[in-house]
């Protein structure tokens, strides 16, 4: 399982609307740590062309 699918079925589970929100945000952290680690990717790949 995908480290963004653990935090969200976890943030159905969690009772704490502070624990939701830290879940959430840390969401957010990784799909923002994803995209930019592809995107870098991506620039290296055009580059060595």
């Amino acid at each position: 399982m995908k480290a963004g699918s653990l935090l969200s079925i976890a943030k159905v589970f969690a009772k704490s609307k502070k624990v939701k929100i830290l879940l959430v945000g840390a969401q957010l952290g990784y799909l923002g740590y994803t995209y930019l680690k592809n995107r870098n990717q991506n620039k290296a790949e055009i580059t060595q062309e």
